[in-house]
Protein backbone atom coordinates (compact mmCIF):
# COMPACT_ATOMS: atom_id res chain seq x y z
CA UNK A 1 0.00 0.00 0.00
CA UNK A 2 1.29 3.82 -0.71
CA UNK A 3 1.06 6.31 0.93
CA UNK A 4 2.14 10.14 0.77
CA UNK A 5 5.51 11.00 2.73
CA UNK A 6 4.22 13.42 4.30
CA UNK A 7 2.24 10.61 6.52
CA UNK A 8 4.52 7.96 6.17
CA UNK A 9 8.41 8.37 5.25
CA UNK A 10 9.02 4.52 5.53
CA UNK A 11 9.00 0.96 5.49
CA UNK A 12 9.38 0.72 9.46
CA UNK A 13 9.52 -2.40 12.05
CA UNK A 14 7.55 -2.39 15.14
CA UNK A 15 9.65 0.23 17.32
CA UNK A 16 9.35 3.70 15.80
CA UNK A 17 10.46 5.82 18.98
CA UNK A 18 11.86 2.81 21.45
CA UNK A 19 14.43 1.56 19.11
CA UNK A 20 17.00 0.00 21.12
CA UNK A 21 19.67 2.56 21.76
CA UNK A 22 22.09 0.36 23.73
CA UNK A 23 25.53 0.49 22.27
CA UNK A 24 26.23 -2.81 22.81
CA UNK A 25 25.12 -5.11 19.48
CA UNK A 26 23.95 -8.30 19.42
CA UNK A 27 24.92 -11.38 17.59
CA UNK A 28 22.37 -10.96 14.73
CA UNK A 29 23.42 -7.52 14.09
CA UNK A 30 27.00 -7.62 14.36
CA UNK A 31 26.27 -11.08 11.56
CA UNK A 32 24.25 -8.82 9.03
CA UNK A 33 26.91 -6.03 9.28
CA UNK A 34 29.61 -7.95 8.47
CA UNK A 35 27.41 -9.97 5.95
CA UNK A 36 26.80 -6.91 3.89
CA UNK A 37 30.31 -5.88 3.95
CA UNK A 38 31.47 -8.87 2.67
CA UNK A 39 28.61 -8.71 -0.28
CA UNK A 40 30.45 -4.87 -0.47
CA UNK A 41 34.09 -5.78 -0.54
CA UNK A 42 35.31 -9.19 -0.28
CA UNK A 43 37.22 -10.53 -3.14
CA UNK A 44 35.97 -14.08 -3.13
CA UNK A 45 32.18 -13.02 -3.04
CA UNK A 46 32.50 -10.34 -5.85
CA UNK A 47 33.39 -13.52 -7.95
CA UNK A 48 30.82 -15.90 -6.13
CA UNK A 49 27.28 -13.97 -7.33
CA UNK A 50 25.56 -17.50 -7.00
CA UNK A 51 26.05 -17.66 -3.07
CA UNK A 52 25.70 -14.00 -2.75
CA UNK A 53 22.12 -14.16 -4.23
CA UNK A 54 21.26 -16.82 -2.20
CA UNK A 55 22.26 -15.73 1.02
CA UNK A 56 21.17 -12.03 0.68
CA UNK A 57 17.67 -12.94 -0.64
CA UNK A 58 16.78 -14.25 2.83
CA UNK A 59 17.42 -10.13 4.45
CA UNK A 60 14.86 -8.27 2.24
CA UNK A 61 12.62 -11.59 2.19
CA UNK A 62 12.52 -11.28 5.74
CA UNK A 63 12.19 -7.71 6.46
CA UNK A 64 9.00 -7.71 4.05
CA UNK A 65 7.75 -10.60 5.81
CA UNK A 66 7.58 -8.79 8.60
CA UNK A 67 6.55 -5.65 7.35
CA UNK A 68 3.86 -7.10 5.04
CA UNK A 69 0.75 -4.82 6.13
CA UNK A 70 3.39 -1.93 6.58
CA UNK A 71 3.04 0.96 3.92
CA UNK A 72 5.23 2.47 1.61
CA UNK A 73 6.21 6.05 1.12
CA UNK A 74 5.99 7.65 -2.42
CA UNK A 75 10.08 8.97 -1.57
CA UNK A 76 11.32 5.09 -1.06
CA UNK A 77 9.06 3.75 -4.29
CA UNK A 78 10.62 6.72 -6.40
CA UNK A 79 14.35 6.34 -5.36
CA UNK A 80 13.95 2.44 -6.35
CA UNK A 81 12.61 3.73 -9.19
CA UNK A 82 14.56 5.86 -10.66
CA UNK A 83 18.18 3.89 -10.36
CA UNK A 84 17.21 0.83 -11.76
CA UNK A 85 14.98 2.94 -14.24
CA UNK A 86 18.18 4.57 -14.88
CA UNK A 87 19.89 1.14 -15.91
CA UNK A 88 16.94 0.23 -17.91
CA UNK A 89 17.52 3.99 -19.88
CA UNK A 90 21.15 3.37 -20.97
CA UNK A 91 20.07 -0.48 -21.60
CA UNK A 92 17.59 0.70 -24.66
CA UNK A 93 19.94 3.92 -25.39
CA UNK A 94 22.98 1.75 -25.88
CA UNK A 95 21.30 -1.97 -26.82
CA UNK A 96 22.58 -3.45 -24.02
CA UNK A 97 21.68 -6.56 -22.00
CA UNK A 98 20.99 -6.39 -18.77
CA UNK A 99 18.65 -9.06 -17.57
CA UNK A 100 21.02 -10.09 -15.05
CA UNK A 101 22.25 -6.57 -14.14
CA UNK A 102 18.91 -5.07 -13.24
CA UNK A 103 18.34 -8.08 -10.58
CA UNK A 104 21.99 -7.99 -8.77
CA UNK A 105 21.25 -4.24 -8.69
CA UNK A 106 17.75 -4.65 -7.61
CA UNK A 107 19.18 -7.12 -5.04
CA UNK A 108 21.86 -4.79 -3.72
CA UNK A 109 19.16 -1.81 -3.05
CA UNK A 110 16.75 -4.38 -1.21
CA UNK A 111 19.48 -5.65 0.78
CA UNK A 112 20.78 -1.66 1.78
CA UNK A 113 17.39 -0.63 2.44
CA UNK A 114 16.46 -3.76 4.41
CA UNK A 115 19.78 -3.66 6.66
CA UNK A 116 19.07 0.15 7.35
CA UNK A 117 15.34 -0.44 8.10
CA UNK A 118 15.81 -3.63 10.38
CA UNK A 119 18.99 -1.83 12.59
CA UNK A 120 17.37 1.75 12.35
CA UNK A 121 19.32 4.65 14.25
CA UNK A 122 21.85 1.44 15.41
CA UNK A 123 23.05 1.13 11.99
CA UNK A 124 26.20 3.70 13.15
CA UNK A 125 26.51 1.74 16.51
CA UNK A 126 26.71 -1.73 14.27
CA UNK A 127 29.01 -0.67 11.74
CA UNK A 128 31.18 1.25 14.21
CA UNK A 129 31.63 -1.82 16.23
CA UNK A 130 31.51 -4.57 13.47
CA UNK A 131 34.76 -2.67 12.03
CA UNK A 132 36.70 -2.05 15.24
CA UNK A 133 35.89 -6.06 15.74
CA UNK A 134 37.40 -6.85 11.92
CA UNK A 135 40.19 -3.99 12.74
CA UNK A 136 41.07 -5.97 15.62
CA UNK A 137 40.83 -9.34 13.81
CA UNK A 138 43.37 -7.45 10.92
CA UNK A 139 45.77 -6.31 13.44
CA UNK A 140 46.25 -9.97 14.45
CA UNK A 141 46.74 -11.79 11.45
CA UNK A 142 48.92 -8.59 10.30
CA UNK A 143 51.36 -9.67 12.48
CA UNK A 144 51.06 -12.85 11.85
CA UNK A 145 52.17 -12.00 8.30
CA UNK A 146 55.71 -11.61 9.82
CA UNK A 147 55.96 -14.64 11.33
CA UNK A 148 57.90 -17.00 8.87
CA UNK A 149 56.12 -20.33 7.83
CA UNK A 150 53.15 -19.21 9.54
CA UNK A 151 52.46 -16.69 7.32
CA UNK A 152 52.88 -18.73 4.06
CA UNK A 153 50.77 -21.60 5.81
CA UNK A 154 48.04 -18.64 6.27
CA UNK A 155 48.41 -17.25 2.08
CA UNK A 156 48.20 -21.03 0.89
CA UNK A 157 45.30 -21.35 3.36
CA UNK A 158 43.34 -18.50 1.71
CA UNK A 159 44.51 -20.00 -1.59
CA UNK A 160 43.35 -23.05 -2.14
CA UNK A 161 39.79 -22.85 0.55
CA UNK A 162 38.76 -19.62 -0.78
CA UNK A 163 39.95 -19.60 -4.56
CA UNK A 164 39.55 -16.56 -6.99
CA UNK A 165 40.29 -16.55 -10.48
CA UNK A 166 43.08 -14.40 -11.65
CA UNK A 167 41.38 -12.83 -13.88
CA UNK A 168 43.57 -10.15 -16.54
CA UNK A 169 45.64 -9.10 -13.02
CA UNK A 170 48.89 -10.73 -12.82
CA UNK A 171 48.19 -11.56 -8.78
CA UNK A 172 45.54 -11.95 -6.57
CA UNK A 173 45.01 -11.50 -2.92
CA UNK A 174 43.83 -14.32 -1.39
CA UNK A 175 41.14 -14.18 1.17
CA UNK A 176 40.24 -16.10 4.37
CA UNK A 177 36.73 -14.34 4.61
CA UNK A 178 37.84 -11.71 7.94
CA UNK A 179 40.90 -11.33 6.20
CA UNK A 180 42.74 -10.80 3.35
CA UNK A 181 46.41 -11.34 1.94
CA UNK A 182 48.11 -8.48 0.05
CA UNK A 183 49.96 -10.32 -2.43
CA UNK A 184 53.11 -7.28 -2.48
CA UNK A 185 54.77 -8.38 0.61
CA UNK A 186 54.14 -12.48 0.10
CA UNK A 187 55.98 -11.43 -3.53
CA UNK A 188 58.71 -9.44 -2.61
CA UNK A 189 57.14 -6.31 -4.19
CA UNK A 190 57.52 -4.41 -0.56
CA UNK A 191 59.00 -4.93 2.41
CA UNK A 192 55.61 -4.48 4.50
CA UNK A 193 52.84 -5.65 5.04
CA UNK A 194 49.82 -4.21 4.14
CA UNK A 195 46.51 -4.51 6.02
CA UNK A 196 43.82 -5.23 3.38
CA UNK A 197 41.38 -6.12 6.42
CA UNK A 198 38.83 -8.43 4.73
CA UNK A 199 38.11 -6.32 1.78
CA UNK A 200 40.23 -6.93 -1.90
CA UNK A 201 43.09 -4.79 -1.08
CA UNK A 202 43.96 -2.50 1.76
CA UNK A 203 42.74 0.88 -0.43
CA UNK A 204 39.70 -0.23 0.19
CA UNK A 205 39.92 -1.35 3.77
CA UNK A 206 41.01 2.59 4.36
CA UNK A 207 37.63 3.73 2.17
CA UNK A 208 35.14 1.57 4.55
CA UNK A 209 37.09 2.95 7.65
CA UNK A 210 37.12 6.46 6.41
CA UNK A 211 33.33 6.16 5.91
CA UNK A 212 32.86 4.62 9.13
CA UNK A 213 35.18 7.16 11.05
CA UNK A 214 32.78 10.16 9.96
CA UNK A 215 29.81 8.30 10.87
CA UNK A 216 31.15 7.66 14.03
CA UNK A 217 32.13 11.37 14.24
CA UNK A 218 28.92 12.24 13.37
CA UNK A 219 26.64 9.99 16.01
CA UNK A 220 28.96 12.42 18.40
CA UNK A 221 29.42 15.51 19.98
CA UNK A 222 32.66 16.75 19.87
CA UNK A 223 32.97 19.19 21.65
CA UNK A 224 37.15 19.11 22.51
CA UNK A 225 40.02 17.33 20.68
CA UNK A 226 39.86 14.74 23.15
CA UNK A 227 36.29 13.00 21.61
CA UNK A 228 37.90 12.58 18.39
CA UNK A 229 40.02 9.81 20.13
CA UNK A 230 37.10 7.65 21.84
CA UNK A 231 37.95 3.96 21.79
CA UNK A 232 36.48 2.62 18.64
CA UNK A 233 38.10 6.35 16.68
CA UNK A 234 41.32 4.86 17.69
CA UNK A 235 40.91 1.79 16.55
CA UNK A 236 39.88 2.84 13.06
CA UNK A 237 42.26 5.63 13.15
CA UNK A 238 45.24 2.61 13.61
CA UNK A 239 43.77 0.53 10.92
CA UNK A 240 43.79 3.47 8.37
CA UNK A 241 47.42 3.85 8.79
CA UNK A 242 48.22 0.04 8.95
CA UNK A 243 46.66 -0.12 5.41
CA UNK A 244 49.74 2.43 4.23
CA UNK A 245 46.51 3.51 1.17
CA UNK A 246 47.93 7.13 -0.04
CA UNK A 247 44.33 8.17 -0.01
CA UNK A 248 43.20 7.09 3.13
CA UNK A 249 46.24 8.99 5.34
CA UNK A 250 45.21 12.14 3.48
CA UNK A 251 41.39 11.60 3.95
CA UNK A 252 42.37 10.96 7.51
CA UNK A 253 44.07 13.97 7.82
CA UNK A 254 41.48 16.71 6.22
CA UNK A 255 38.98 14.53 8.75
CA UNK A 256 40.59 15.00 12.01
CA UNK A 257 42.08 18.53 10.91
CA UNK A 258 38.28 19.59 10.02
CA UNK A 259 37.04 18.75 13.38
CA UNK A 260 39.64 19.96 15.24
CA UNK A 261 39.26 23.41 13.84
CA UNK A 262 35.66 23.00 14.70
CA UNK A 263 36.27 22.84 18.56
CA UNK A 264 36.47 25.77 20.90
CA UNK A 265 39.66 24.75 22.51
CA UNK A 266 42.52 26.64 22.89
CA UNK A 267 44.83 23.98 22.82
CA UNK A 268 43.25 23.32 18.91
CA UNK A 269 45.91 25.61 17.61
CA UNK A 270 48.66 23.58 18.83
CA UNK A 271 47.18 20.01 17.46
CA UNK A 272 46.56 21.86 14.29
CA UNK A 273 50.33 22.78 14.11
CA UNK A 274 51.90 19.31 15.34
CA UNK A 275 48.88 17.73 12.96
CA UNK A 276 50.84 19.99 9.97
CA UNK A 277 54.24 19.53 10.84
CA UNK A 278 53.73 15.36 11.22
CA UNK A 279 51.97 15.43 7.73
CA UNK A 280 54.91 16.73 6.17
CA UNK A 281 57.39 15.06 7.19
CA UNK A 282 55.42 11.79 6.52
CA UNK A 283 54.94 13.33 3.04
CA UNK A 284 58.54 13.80 2.26
CA UNK A 285 59.82 10.79 3.88
CA UNK A 286 57.13 8.23 3.72
CA UNK A 287 57.33 6.35 0.49
CA UNK A 288 53.56 5.98 -0.22
CA UNK A 289 52.61 9.32 0.44
CA UNK A 290 54.79 12.20 -1.36
CA UNK A 291 57.19 9.66 -3.80
CA UNK A 292 54.30 7.86 -4.71
CA UNK A 293 52.09 11.10 -5.33
CA UNK A 294 54.59 12.01 -7.69
CA UNK A 295 55.51 8.66 -9.37
CA UNK A 296 51.49 8.16 -10.55
CA UNK A 297 51.47 12.21 -11.40
CA UNK A 298 54.45 12.20 -13.63
CA UNK A 299 52.72 8.77 -15.08
CA UNK A 300 49.31 10.18 -15.65
CA UNK A 301 49.66 10.87 -19.37
CA UNK A 302 51.35 7.26 -19.98
CA UNK A 303 48.87 5.04 -17.58
CA UNK A 304 45.70 4.72 -16.11
CA UNK A 305 46.40 4.80 -13.03
CA UNK A 306 44.58 6.86 -10.45
CA UNK A 307 45.30 10.32 -11.86
CA UNK A 308 45.19 9.02 -15.72
CA UNK A 309 42.16 6.82 -15.29
CA UNK A 310 41.00 11.07 -14.27
CA UNK A 311 42.43 12.08 -17.66
CA UNK A 312 40.78 9.36 -19.30
CA UNK A 313 37.37 8.94 -17.92
CA UNK A 314 37.03 13.31 -18.21
CA UNK A 315 37.50 12.79 -21.91
CA UNK A 316 34.39 10.50 -21.59
CA UNK A 317 32.73 12.55 -19.60
CA UNK A 318 32.66 15.35 -21.73
CA UNK A 319 30.73 13.78 -24.62
CA UNK A 320 27.89 12.29 -22.67
CA UNK A 321 28.08 14.92 -19.78
CA UNK A 322 24.15 14.44 -18.03
CA UNK A 323 23.70 10.43 -18.69
CA UNK A 324 26.72 8.80 -18.70
CA UNK A 325 28.07 6.31 -21.19
CA UNK A 326 26.42 2.80 -18.46
CA UNK A 327 28.47 0.82 -16.07
CA UNK A 328 29.35 -1.33 -19.17
CA UNK A 329 32.29 -0.85 -21.13
CA UNK A 330 31.55 -2.44 -24.13
CA UNK A 331 30.06 1.72 -24.79
CA UNK A 332 33.22 3.08 -24.21
CA UNK A 333 36.14 0.59 -25.26
CA UNK A 334 33.65 -1.45 -27.99
CA UNK A 335 34.64 -5.09 -25.74
CA UNK A 336 32.81 -6.54 -22.92
CA UNK A 337 36.19 -7.67 -21.74
CA UNK A 338 38.07 -6.10 -18.99
CA UNK A 339 41.92 -6.02 -19.18
CA UNK A 340 44.12 -3.48 -18.45
CA UNK A 341 43.33 -1.28 -20.91
CA UNK A 342 39.65 -0.85 -20.10
CA UNK A 343 40.35 -0.46 -16.06
CA UNK A 344 39.63 2.58 -15.04
CA UNK A 345 40.49 2.52 -11.39
CA UNK A 346 39.08 6.47 -9.99
CA UNK A 347 36.14 5.69 -8.14
CA UNK A 348 35.41 9.46 -8.51
CA UNK A 349 35.33 9.90 -12.18
CA UNK A 350 34.62 6.81 -13.30
CA UNK A 351 31.10 7.39 -11.66
CA UNK A 352 30.44 10.20 -13.06
CA UNK A 353 31.48 8.91 -16.65
CA UNK A 354 29.19 6.18 -16.07
CA UNK A 355 26.36 7.65 -15.14
CA UNK A 356 26.47 11.41 -15.88
CA UNK A 357 25.06 14.49 -13.59
CA UNK A 358 21.70 13.73 -13.06
CA UNK A 359 22.38 10.06 -11.18
CA UNK A 360 25.49 11.76 -9.62
CA UNK A 361 23.41 14.71 -8.29
CA UNK A 362 20.53 12.87 -7.27
CA UNK A 363 22.56 10.08 -5.26
CA UNK A 364 24.86 12.34 -3.59
CA UNK A 365 22.13 14.85 -2.80
CA UNK A 366 19.93 11.80 -1.15
CA UNK A 367 23.48 11.15 0.97
CA UNK A 368 23.34 14.88 1.71
CA UNK A 369 20.11 14.62 3.41
CA UNK A 370 21.24 11.33 4.98
CA UNK A 371 24.41 13.06 6.29
CA UNK A 372 22.26 15.90 7.41
CA UNK A 373 19.52 13.90 9.42
CA UNK A 374 22.25 11.69 11.35
CA UNK A 375 23.52 15.27 12.86
CA UNK A 376 19.74 16.74 13.80
CA UNK A 377 19.50 13.41 15.26
CA UNK A 378 22.38 13.26 17.50
CA UNK A 379 23.76 16.87 17.72
CA UNK A 380 20.34 18.51 17.39
CA UNK A 381 21.70 21.23 14.89
CA UNK A 382 21.16 21.71 11.02
CA UNK A 383 24.78 20.44 9.59
CA UNK A 384 24.57 21.65 6.37
CA UNK A 385 28.26 22.79 6.50
CA UNK A 386 29.59 19.16 7.99
CA UNK A 387 26.94 17.15 5.79
CA UNK A 388 28.84 18.75 2.69
CA UNK A 389 31.88 18.11 3.77
CA UNK A 390 30.79 14.57 4.22
CA UNK A 391 30.57 14.17 0.13
CA UNK A 392 33.75 16.12 -0.09
CA UNK A 393 35.72 13.22 2.34
CA UNK A 394 33.59 10.45 0.24
CA UNK A 395 34.63 11.73 -3.42
CA UNK A 396 38.13 12.10 -1.78
CA UNK A 397 38.39 8.45 -0.59
CA UNK A 398 36.40 7.64 -3.79
CA UNK A 399 39.59 8.64 -6.03
CA UNK A 400 41.25 5.45 -5.51
CA UNK A 401 38.51 2.56 -5.54
CA UNK A 402 35.45 2.22 -7.42
CA UNK A 403 32.58 1.96 -4.48
CA UNK A 404 29.24 3.64 -5.22
CA UNK A 405 27.82 0.26 -6.66
CA UNK A 406 28.81 -1.63 -3.38
CA UNK A 407 25.59 -2.61 -1.08
CA UNK A 408 26.64 -0.20 1.96
CA UNK A 409 27.27 2.67 0.02
CA UNK A 410 23.63 2.38 -1.36
CA UNK A 411 23.11 2.06 2.03
CA UNK A 412 24.25 5.78 2.63
CA UNK A 413 20.73 6.98 0.48
CA UNK A 414 18.75 5.22 2.30
CA UNK A 415 19.81 6.17 6.19
CA UNK A 416 17.49 9.98 5.90
CA UNK A 417 14.53 7.93 5.54
CA UNK A 418 15.10 6.07 9.27
CA UNK A 419 16.47 9.30 11.32
CA UNK A 420 13.69 11.41 9.76
CA UNK A 421 11.23 8.73 11.16
CA UNK A 422 12.46 8.69 14.60
CA UNK A 423 12.42 11.03 17.32
CA UNK A 424 15.01 12.94 18.98
CA UNK A 425 16.68 11.22 21.84
CA UNK A 426 16.99 12.41 25.06
CA UNK A 427 20.29 11.79 25.99
CA UNK A 428 23.42 12.53 24.06
CA UNK A 429 25.16 9.63 22.38
CA UNK A 430 27.40 7.61 25.65
CA UNK A 431 29.95 6.01 25.22
CA UNK A 432 30.26 2.79 23.10
CA UNK A 433 31.64 -0.53 24.22
CA UNK A 434 32.72 -3.44 22.23
CA UNK A 435 30.40 -6.03 23.35
CA UNK A 436 32.41 -9.51 24.28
Amino acid sequence: MLSPAANSEVLTLEMPASVDQSTRIKVWEFLLMFWVLLVSGNPYFSKKFDIVIVISVIIPAYYIFRNSNKVISYRTLFIFVFLLGYELMHAFTFHLDYSLTIFKLALVLFLAFSTVQLLQTRFIIVLTQTMCILSIVSFVFTFLCYIPGVNRALYNLATNLFHIDQGFKAYVNPTLLIYTFSHEYFSGELSYARNPGPFWESGAFAVFLMVTLFLHYSARRIASIGDLFDKQALILIAAVISTTSTTGFFALVVLLFYYTVQTKSAFKYVFVLLMGISFYLAFINVDFLGSKISKQLSESTKRNNRFGAALLDWEDIKKRPWLGSSRRIEVIFGTAEASQETRRPNGFTNFLRNYGLVYFGFYFFLVFVSYNGILKYHNNFNGEGLALFGLLLLWVVSFSELIFDLALFKALIFLSHTYRSQEQPSLATVEPELQE
